[in-house]
């Protein structure tokens, strides 16, 4: 085969992550319901499990069901052969005419090997259920010829998922950690307990699920993130938590819990409020403007209850390592404890940083009684120097956190907000996250945590690997948001992790993603994130387009959102009037984008000079003023509880005429602590109100008035119990 030829076959292939060798044959393997399935003696109890996930897989979409020969079939079989010259996950993929033979040395290998050949199946391999096609109804699949030699770049692969502040069933997280394992991702960092929910039943200390895994009216927490006027939460029993354990270990997921300590715990501390320290004044609002989550690190029952809580969680997860977050501490907190001012006066201590260190000290003890080593996001090297050999940093802050703990001599776990924090927003339109970055698939992609940190190539050992990380603040909308923010992004980050860094390159990666995988996601069941359309009003026109020409693209001119049955999209759209006209990509009729509208050479709203007062306690770097200047960017921090009554007043010098207004509440862009429980009212003349009729959802609501708007008027109501909110200016519409 000439050597353009086989780059082309090579380019046909579309395999996410890319192997470290490929190449590629003529023909294919025909799998059938002839086809048998061999294993090697040495390979039978390495390669049984993969297999039989394999034909977990293969048969209820193809209806081929393969069986086990004794003796080694001459032709039409699948063969499993042990090689003992692969490194650690490394695996061996030959297809020819006559066999498929998948060679490996240990059992994480097999199961790569399996993955591989899935993906060389046609896409709805992964679909539940088998729909026989009209046009080839015998049960065979043409599988390419082909040699592959791969095994991953790092030994940590993860993904974290965040279940405190948004709850996942069961069998959520199971179809999670599939999908990480169709991408040869390995770790499966379960961050279980923060201020807004502890997960994790512990047995002897009943109240942190009883009380602390439910947030709502009546709970000892308030609603926060979303699930305004319900009691919501939940928690995993220890008898779920070890299904979970087994079930990712099956696919080569080891699961390493975290706890976060000694903040982020108000769950914990709401359930047990001895864990606090002994205040003398109040303290400051951590980051998320919670009040006392940081435990009494002075305290000595603290830590007899967290060996308790420790050692029920040894024996719950087998993995060696043992996450203690150790972040955005409120060390402050100490300097106001009267037991943790007496200790630190005792050592020695000037600056309460050190209480930090010591914490981290403690547990690592304690931690070590149970073989476990402990893991602690970047903080944790602060004010202390911890063992080097029973410590590892998973650095969060920054690329630069990376080259400061390898430096230091610590093992460490790359997950730059920057480039890892996948719950960061793709594009400024879309929900998400933006104090870290807008990180997109490419961004993604182009991280690297060696090069990128200019690590010392005689220090590389000590980067273990990258994750990526979904925290889920924002995850409570809309439906299956935690999909749409971590797909595609994460197979950008599984090819970061596993494949040669001489293989990188975002325009293949591209093209195998968007021509290919695209599909096995959909029939993977995932609602991945579409690229949104760019809609743009020049010369009478409204011109579309998408990062994939391909694209689907479909538009309302109306105002309502599109659906699969609305316009398609093809050519420029004339008209006078581009205000009400949305644009949405779809994939299949059944995944679609987010809706646009049209970018305008002028502004949709109009911007009366506002005069604002109200009765809400502000923070004084924020001034009501701010909610007149119209301009978008710019908000109003509050503190609560609010109470029942309590009013934003916003009035106009002259009365507007306008289509509609909008009343919005939360951080500008990003839609967190919003005002839950609200009504608006407006007036004509700024004495008689009259209340809108249009529902509080979300932190907002848009009315249409029925008369010229002198004064608008957004009334608290009873629930709205957070400590901190934001307010916005008003959008009124032309």
């Amino acid at each position: 085969m000439n050597t353009l030829l086989a780059l082309f076959m090579t380019s046909l292939l579309h395999l996410i992550p890319a192997p470290v060798e490929t190449i590629p044959g003529e023909g294919y393997f025909l799998f059938s319901r002839q086809t048998s399935m061999y294993f090697q003696d040495a390979a039978l109890p390495l390669a049984r499990d993969a297999a039989a996930l394999f034909r977990e897989t293969i048969e209820p979409s193809t209806g081929i069901a393969i069986k086990t020969a004794k003796t080694r079939p001459s032709s039409n079989a699948l063969v499993f052969s042990y090689d003992s010259s692969l490194p650690a996950e490394g695996y061996t993929l030959r297809v020819t005419k006559d066999y498929t033979e998948i060679g490996a040395g240990d059992s994480a290998g097999f199961f790569y090997g399996t993955q591989t050949l899935l993906q060389l199946f046609p896409a709805n391999v992964y679909q539940p259920v088998y729909q026989p096609d009209q046009y080839q109804p015998s049960l065979q699949v043409r599988v390419p010829c082909v040699q592959i030699k791969d095994y991953p770049r790092f030994s940590h692969r993860g993904m974290m998922l965040d279940v405190s502040r948004q709850f996942y069933t069961v069998e959520y997280v199971k179809r999670f950690i599939d999908w990480m394992s169709r991408h040869k991702l390995n770790v499966f960092h379960w961050h279980l307990s923060d201020d807004n929910g502890w997960r994790v039943e512990i047995k002897k200390y009943p109240f942190l699920t009883q009380k602390g895994s439910w947030r709502g009216p009546g709970q000892v927490l308030p609603t926060t993130y979303g699930h305004a006027g319900e009691i919501y939460g939940g928690y995993y029993t220890q008898q779920e938590i070890r299904q979970i354990v087994a079930y990712a270990a099956a696919r080569h997921i080891e699961i390493i819990p975290e706890i976060d300590l000694p903040g982020h715990s108000k769950a914990a501390i709401a359930s047990y409020p001895d864990i606090l320290c002994d205040l003398t004044e109040e303290v400051e609002l951590s980051i998320q403007g919670t009040s006392n989550n940081v435990w009494c690190a002075s305290y000595e029952k603290n830590y007899q209850m967290l060996d308790d809580i420790v050692r029920e969680m040894s024996a719950l997860f087998p993995s060696r390592y043992f996450h203690i977050g150790g972040d955005e501490v409120v060390t402050s907190q100490w300097a106001s404890c009267t037991r943790c001012t007496t200790y630190m006066q005792e050592h020695h201590m000037e600056d309460p940083a050190g209480m930090q260190a010591y914490f981290a000290a403690r547990m690592q003890g304690i931690l070590n009684k149970y073989e476990k080593t402990l893991v602690g996001w970047d903080d944790i090297m602060d004010g202390g120097n911890l063992d080097r050999e029973k410590t590892v940093v998973h650095a969060w802050k920054s690329i630069e956190k990376i080259t400061q703990a390898v430096n230091g001599g610590y093992r460490v776990i790359a997950q730059p907000a920057s480039h890892c924090y996948i719950d960061m927003k793709h594009t400024p339109a879309e929900r998400g996250m933006t104090w870290a970055a807008i990180s997109d698939v490419e961004k993604v992609y182009s991280f690297d945590p060696v090069q990128m940190a200019g690590i010392d190539p005689a220090r590389e050992e000590l980067v273990l690997g990258i994750q990526g990380g979904l925290w889920s603040e924002l995850m409570d909308r809309p439906e299956r948001i935690a999909e749409y923010q971590v797909y595609p992004r994460l197979s950008a980050l599984a090819e970061v992790a596993w494949s040669p860094l001489a293989k990188k390159d975002w325009e293949d990666f591209n093209t195998r993603l968007s021509l290919t995988h695209f599909d096995r996601l959909y029939f993977m069941g995932i609602r991945f994130r579409v690229s949104p359309p760019h809609a743009g009003y020049m010369n009478g026109y409204i011109v579309a387009d998408n990062e994939y020409p391909w694209m689907v693209m479909r538009y309302t001119s109306d105002g309502s959102d599109p659906g699969p049955c609305s316009s398609l999209y093809t050519a420029p759209i004339k008209t006078d009037h581009p205000e009400p006209y949305r644009f949405a990509a779809f994939y299949r009729d059944d995944v679609r984008s987010i809706v646009v509208e049209a970018d305008l050479p002028y502004d949709r709203n109009l911007k009366p000079v506002t005069h604002v007062t109200g009765n809400l306690e502000i923070n004084r770097r924020t001034p009501l003023s701010n909610l007149g200047d119209n301009n978008p960017s710019t908000y109003v921090q509050c503190f609560g509880p609010l109470q029942e009554g309590q009013t934003i007043q916003f009035t106009f010098e002259q009365p507007v005429h306008t289509s509609g207004i909008r009343v919005r509440t939360g951080l500008p862009a990003v839609d967190i602590d919003v005002v839950d429980f609200a009504h608006v009212e407006y007036s004509s003349n700024g004495v008689d109100f009259k209340r809108v009729a249009c529902p509080w959802e979300n932190g907002g609501c848009r009315f249409v008035p029925d008369s010229p708007v002198l004064s608008v008027r957004l009334v608290i109501d009873k629930g709205n119990d957070p400590l901190t909110f934001y307010l916005q200016d008003l959008w009124i519409e032309k």
